[in-house]
Parts: C-alpha cells; structure tokens; sequence
C-alpha cells in the first residue's frame, strides 16, 4: 500500500506469519518501511498466507503484490514476481569481500602494480589498516605476496560508494522539487531577552501540567501559531496557477532522525495552550526518532519551522517544503552588542529567516509576518492578551 504522498516504494523489516500459517482480517502480518517511517500491516481478509514473493530486506514498489491471501483449497494465480527495487543488503564483511576493496597509498599501488604484489596478502600498518610504502617494498624484500600470473588484480580503491538510504532518496527529489520553485529571503534579528526570561518562567508551569520541559521550540511554534492568525496571507499553497488559502494552521516542525529527516506536524497550533503544544510536541518527536510515525502525523502541514539553533548555527535558509509558500529558519540566541537607547549593550540575539515562494507571495507580505514574530517575541506577553 502506499502509505504517505512521498512514498514510492517501501521495504519488508519482517513477516510476522510465515507461508502456510492461517490469518485472521485485521491481524499484523508484517512489517514495512516506507521513506520515513515503518507500518505494521494488516490482513485485508482471512485465510492461508501464501506464496510470499518479497523477503525480509527486499525493497519493492507501491502497489506490487508481495503474497497472497487464500481460502482452503484455493490456487494462487501466475504473476510475474514483483520487481525487487533494492535487494537485501549484504552484511559489510561479505560486501567488502566480495569488492575486494584494498586500503592503501597510491605509492603502495603503484609499487605493488608495478611487482606484482598482491596486497590482499600485505597487512597494513597505516592508520586503520591502510597499506604503506614501507609495507609493500617488506612484502617485496620478503618474497611474499607476489600474485600469480593468472589471478586479476584486485579493485583498489581509497573511497566507498554507499547507496543512498530511501529517506535520502525521497530527501534529494524532494530538494529537486523544491528548487524548481522560485525562492526568495527575509531576515530579521530579534532581541530575545524577554522570551527567555518569560521562558524560565513558565518551565515549572508547563513541567507540572504535562511532565514536559518547555522549550524554545514550543515558544516559536506557539509564536509562528499566532503571526499566521496576523497575516493569513501567508498561509497558501501554489497549486495550478492559483493561490489556495488555508484556513487551518498546521505547522510541521522539522526533526533530524538517524538517516536523514523527517517533518512531523502539530495540527491546529493555533488552537492548542502553550502545554499542549509542549506535549504534541515531544511526542511526535520521540515517535520521529522512533520511525513509528502515522501518515497522518507527517503530511498536512501548511507551515514548516526548521530550528538549527541547539546545533549553534547563528543563520540559514531553509529549503521550501511543497506545496507550502513558506518556511520559517531559526538561528541560536547568542550574546551580541546592540544599540539601545544610544548606549551600547549586550543582548542575546536571535536571526531568523524566512523562505518564501514568490509565485504567490511577495516581500511585503513576509515582512509583515518577521514584523509580527519580531514583536511577539521581544514583547511574549502579547501572546497572551
């Protein structure tokens, strides 16, 4: 099945029934891994599980047929086999084997080429094993490891070509996608002296209603929330030559997992508390990391806010996640001198930057959205007015 809008193929983790073994409808029997998270799937009726056509580690496209569901008596029909988009990866010690890829210095392979060494039989005593001069001309004064006549070279290589994962190949047409479309870029710095006092503030509150600790994250989520009620404009989509207004305010919230990312999203942020933005914020994430994300926590979003600050990154641009008009950058608070009042003090500044698709939004637009974010967080306490 095709299980989120990105998804092209998806990947067997395990069967849970083996062939032969009698299921029940709506019991697991096996587990899928699509781009960005895994699924556990269920029959679709009862009966014989048969005739299994993809194994565990096999990737293969939506929508091929992977086994059948019998009754009694019943024959599977001829199919051709499902197209195996990826085969299941060998372990790294036969792959390499297999490779025959040597670690060595091009001086070593040059010696080695031009004696006839073979250096699958030269230990190295490089940095992790890798070959040296000294190790080759050894080999050579020792007589030993000179390769016969007949037997091929064997591949040399100083790199390791490793396959792109499935969320990175999503992760990289994605990027394709995005950079189609024609970007543009508004910064702003901002004084966050205030929502860092307000922060410290409410951390007990939020602690002792959720168990959760409040976040800089959340305070920007409940911020971007509240300047998209201001500027509704900015909340659209291009979809075929026209502009397409959302009227909820569903805000994805990119979170780096273990191979690559992925964009849970906090539907109608608009409406929830403080706390309850904290509490559908850290569960989305742990599920992030956990790959146990529903296609509903991860499609829908008609805003993105992608926060490098916890990385020390001062700035950036991020990329645009179509089909949404605009996505909100967050650099780190850091201690800056500024003006104030003519006099030169020290403040914790933070920049953020936001990307926008001009086919439907122009730079007054989203100046008037840093405009709105700037006073919220300098001024947090209209949040709450």
């Amino acid at each position: 099945p095709k299980l989120d809008e990105a998804m092209r193929s998806g990947k067997i983790v395990r069967w849970l029934k083996n062939e032969g073994d009698r299921v029940e409808k709506g019991e697991v029997i096996l587990e899928i891994e699509s781009e960005k998270t895994a699924f556990e799937i269920e029959a679709e009726t009862s009966g014989i599980l048969s005739k299994i056509m993809a194994k565990a580690g096999d990737e293969v496209p939506v929508g091929a047929t992977i086994a059948f569901i019998l009754q009694p008596g019943e024959e599977a029909p001829e199919i051709p086999e499902p197209v195996i988009v990826r085969a299941k990866e060998e372990k790294p010690v036969e792959a390499a084997k297999k490779t025959e890829l040597i670690k060595a210095s091009p001086l070593a392979k040059n010696i080695a080429k031009e004696h006839n060494i073979d250096l699958t039989l030269v230990a190295g005593t490089g940095p992790g094993g890798r070959i040296t001069k000294e190790d080759v001309l050894q080999a050579l004064e020792e007589g030993k490891a000179v390769a016969s006549p007949t037997k091929e070279a064997p591949e040399l290589a100083e790199e390791e070509i490793v396959p792109l994962s499935s969320m990175r190949e999503v992760i990289a047409r994605r990027m394709i996608e995005s950079f189609q479309t024609p970007h543009f870029y508004l910064s702003v710095e901002v004084d966050a002296q205030e929502l860092g006092k307000i922060r410290n503030q409410l951390i007990p509150v939020i602690e002792s209603q959720t168990g959760i600790r409040l976040t800089l994250t959340d305070l920007i989520l409940k911020i971007a929330a509240k300047a998209l009620e201001d500027n509704p404009s900015l909340n659209c989509s291009y979809v075929d030559g026209a502009v397409k207004l959302f009227k909820r305010i569903d805000i994805g919230l990119v979170t780096a997992v273990e191979g690559g990312l992925v964009v849970p999203v906090i539907c109608q942020a608009d409406q929830k508390s403080l706390a309850e933005i904290a509490q559908s914020r850290a569960e989305l994430v742990q599920k992030a990391r956990e790959r146990t994300l529903t296609k509903e926590e991860m499609t829908g979003s008609t805003f993105t806010i992608s926060n490098l600050g916890m990385f020390e990154i001062d700035q950036f641009s991020a990329i645009l996640q179509p089909p949404e008009a605009a996505i909100l950058a967050v650099g780190r608070i850091t201690d800056k001198p500024v003006v104030r009042n003519g006099k030169i003090v020290i403040r914790p500044m933070m920049t953020l930057t936001l990307s926008i698709d001009h086919r439907v939004l122009d730079g007054a637009i989203g100046a008037q959205f840093l405009q709105s974010l700037k006073n919220y967080i300098e001024n947090p306490l209209n949040l709450f007015l």
